[in-house]
Parts: structure tokens; C-alpha cells; sequence
């Protein structure tokens, strides 16, 4: 190769990956120019050029983005502000509230108990959370407006748990005006209660339908946390921190942030209805607070680079720098679909047409009628206020944005997810999965 080819190749990575001093330290992954892997660096510039427009428009206040491709980061990006009011901007070690993306980690959890040989998938949750022993399903109401019940079924297993197929519900947003949605809203989930209480609360509601005979996104993976503490006798936070977070060197990412890293917290913001964006009164709660019960649903604080680590960890079939988390075969069966194939499009709307849910993922089942681009295969699973991942076994793309948006106060559906991926696989020019 020619010095001013070399030369050019250099250039481009630093540009993608903000530098090459200091960063081999800190970088979550083995560096590579993107042109190495098969990545376009004009259009990954592309892909950051956009949500740096989208920062500048107000959709956020700013974004942390990072890909990788074969296990080896390309690119990294931050974008914005993490507090537009004391105008700090977003940096690489932003720690953001990952919302759902907690529930992968959750299942990764579960599925090592499984592999341990402790739990088996068609277990009844009730053998080892005996609250569950007697669960009955919602028929209606009387004249009273009391809920009317009937004895489930069957009871519901750590299978229908996984596949949000268990018939529990969720608090506010998902179902505000029936009354069993107004039921599961009124619980009295106290921050300061144990798991275990909060866990006996939700098992007294009714089911939505008899288990196993539907899809609805629920609390069922804040009881897949307690189930873990349950059989493994650790609390659920130090089950995570000793058999995930710690050996894969995700020192950023818990249910809580020391003090001293609050002011590396970015700010979660709502689109305002005079137009422009304000910090969000959501009930988010103190992020320093570590008795707060670890919500195995959406609980975690974590960083764009940890994150990357747990997903290259899947993509690499369950292992990552010769440590073995999941079998490939688990792994295999995580991200396969579980669920009757339009049970999210009948939960979720069109967005959701082809894809499927398997135990913590949902992932892409037909393209003819995904909304973005990608390969039959890809899996991921967002949280609410706006963050996203991605895994395409195909292209051994694995990719990462970050932002803090309360989606209370969209007035149209955002579009982060699906630009995100239209711009990563566009940046594809050569490698497996396309030849």
C-alpha cells in the first residue's frame, strides 16, 4: 500500500472513532478502520450527520452512536448535549436510563440458571414464587365495577414470562382506560419495597388472558428478577453485577450511579407542546439511589460502550474475550421466534409487521413488509425513552444509539429506530451477508 493511501486509512479511522490517543483504553472493543470491515467512513460520517441534524432540530438533545462490525468498534460518535441547560455536552461515557434494553439482560440471567440446570423453560413460576399458585384471569366487571375472575388454566410458566405470553399487564402507557389496565396503574409499588414485595403485588392482579393464549408486554420480567434471586439465593443486582457486568468489563452499567457519576447522567427530555424540548417530570426517580428495587423490566443505567459489549457477547454466540456466558445453542434459541408471527403487529400496530419475539428479543421474520432496512435474523429490543441496539448475524454488524426522549410528549411516533438501521446497513459496501 502507498504511504498516501495508508495515510488516507488512518485518517478516516481517527475520524470514525474520535482519535487514536487515549482511546485503545477506553474503547469497549478492538478498533478497526470502518473500510477494513467492509463499512463505508463517508457514510457512517452520513449516519452521524444526521442526528447531528436531528439534535439541531430539537427531536433530541443528543445521541451516543457506536458500531462495530466482526467484534471490532469502527465507529463511535457523541452528538449534542447530555443537559442542554448547563450546555455539557454528550461524551462516549454518558450513562443513560436503558429503559427495556434491561430486559435482554434479564433473559440472559434466566437462561444461565436454565443452562446451570436450576429451572427449566416449561416450568411453573409458582414452584419457585409460590404467588403465582392460584392466578386467575379478568372476565369483566359486575354493576359494582368490581373485576370478575376466573381460575387460570394453567399456571404460567417461565417460558410464558420470557415471551411476554404469561396474560400480567403493565403500568401507565400501556392500557390506561380498561379496568384491569386501571387496576395494574393503581398498584402500590413503593420504590423503597423489596423485590420480592413488589413481585407478591403484581401477582395479585388478574391475568389478562389465560397463559400461553396471547401476547402482552408486561411486568413479567421484573418477576423473571425475582425468580433469579429466588433460585440463585443473590439478591437480583448482585446476580447481574458478579455473573455479567463485572466479567464483561460493563463497569458502567447498574440499577443505580455512584454520586460522584451523576453529572455524567444525561438529562431525559420531552418534546414540548410549544414546540423545542424540556426536561421531562417523568417519575424517573434518583438514579443515586441504591435501595430503589432493581426492575429486571427497565431498571438499568448503562453506557453506549457496555451495552456494545453485552451485544457483541450475544453475537458472538454467548461468549466474549474467551469467556463463555451462553452456549451458542442458547443463544440460538434466545433469538428465535417464540410467538405466533402477528402477535406484536396485533400489540404493537404496523410498525411491528414481520417481526417476532423470542426470549428478550424481538427480531426481523419477513422483509417484505419490515419498515427499515436489514436481514431476516437481525434482533434487538429498545427502551422507552428512545434507546436503541442491534445485532445482524448476517453482516456481523452490532450497533448501538443512545438518546433520552420521554415519549409523552411525541406528537407523531418517533423515527430514531428506523433511520438508525435505513443509515447502518447503508453503510455496508462488501463483506459476508451480501456477497
Amino acid at each position: 500500500m502507498r504511504l498516501s493511501s495508508l495515510s488516507n486509512v488512518l485518517i478516516a479511522f481517527m475520524i470514525c472513532t474520535g482519535g487514536l490517543a487515549g482511546a485503545r483504553e477506553t474503547a469497549p472493543l478492538p478498533q478497526a478502520s470502518p473500510q477494513s470491515v467492509g463499512l463505508s467512513a463517508e457514510r457512517l460520517e452520513r449516519m452521524a450527520g444526521h442526528f447531528e441534524q436531528q439534535s439541531a432540530a430539537a427531536a433530541a438533545a443528543g445521541y451516543v452512536l457506536m458500531v462495530a462490525r466482526d467484534g471490532r468498534l469502527v465507529f463511535s460518535r457523541a452528538i449534542g448535549h447530555r443537559d442542554m441547560e448547563r450546555q455539557v455536552p454528550m461524551s462516549l461515557d454518558t450513562r443513560f436510563r436503558i429503559a427495556s434494553m434491561t430486559k435482554p439482560v434479564t433473559a440472559v440471567a434466566v437462561l444461565m440458571l436454565i443452562e446451570e440446570g436450576r429451572i427449566q423453560l416449561d416450568d411453573p413460576v409458582a414452584r419457585y414464587l409460590p404467588e403465582f399458585a392460584n392466578s386467575r384471569v379478568y372476565t369483566g366487571t359486575d354493576a359494582q365495577g368490581n373485576l370478575l375472575t376466573e381460575p387460570a388454566k394453567r399456571n404460567i410458566s417461565i417460558r410464558d414470562l420470557l415471551t411476554h405470553a404469561s396474560g400480567l399487564g403493565y403500568a401507565r402507557f400501556f392500557d390506561t382506560q380498561s379496568p384491569l389496565g386501571k387496576a395494574y396503574g393503581a398498584l402500590p409499588l413503593d420504590a423503597h419495597d423489596s423485590l420480592a414485595e413488589v413481585v407478591r403485588r403484581i401477582a395479585g392482579v388478574p391475568l389478562y388472558f389465560h397463559p400461553g393464549e396471547g401476547w402482552r408486554y408486561s411486568y413479567a420480567y421484573d418477576v423473571l428478577g425475582r425468580l433469579v434471586e429466588a433460585v440463585s439465593g443473590t439478591p437480583f443486582a448482585q446476580f447481574l453485577n458478579q455473573r455479567l457486568f463485572m466479567p464483561l468489563k460493563m463497569t458502567s452499567t447498574g440499577f443505580s450511579l455512584p454520586a460522584s457519576e451523576l453529572p455524567l447522567l444525561a438529562t431525559v427530555y420531552r418534546h414540548a407542546a410549544a414546540g423545542g424540548l424540556e426536561p421531562s417530570k417523568a417519575m424517573l426517580g434518583d438514579p443515586t439511589d441504591v435501595a430503589r428495587w432493581p426492575s429486571g423490566g427497565g431498571g438499568l443505567i448503562s453506557t453506549a460502550g457496555d451495552y456494545l459489549r453485552f451485544a457483541q457477547m450475544l453475537a458472538n454466540g454467548g461468549s466474549l474475550e474467551g469467556r463463555q456466558y451462553l452456549s451458542p445453542v442458547t443463544v440460538s434459541l434466545m433469538t428465535q421466534d417464540q410467538v405466533p408471527e402477528d402477535a406484536l403487529f396485533k400489540y404493537w400496530g404496523s410498525n411491528s409487521l414481520g417481526l417476532g419475539y423470542g426470549l428478550g428479543v424481538a427480531m426481523q421474520m419477513d422483509v417484505r413488509h419490515a419498515p427499515y432496512l436489514g436481514f431476516v435474523g437481525d434482533y434487538a429490543w429498545g427502551g422507552a425513552l428512545d434507546t436503541h441496539w442491534l445485532v445482524s448475524p448476517k453482516t456481523g454488524l452490532v450497533a448501538v444509539l443512545l438518546t433520552q426522549i420521554d415519549p409523552s410528549g411525541n406528537k407523531e411516533p418517533q423515527r430514531t429506530d428506523t433511520d438508525f438501521r435505513d443509515l447502518l446497513f447503508a453503510a455496508v459496501t462488501a463483506g459476508r451477508g451480501i456477497d
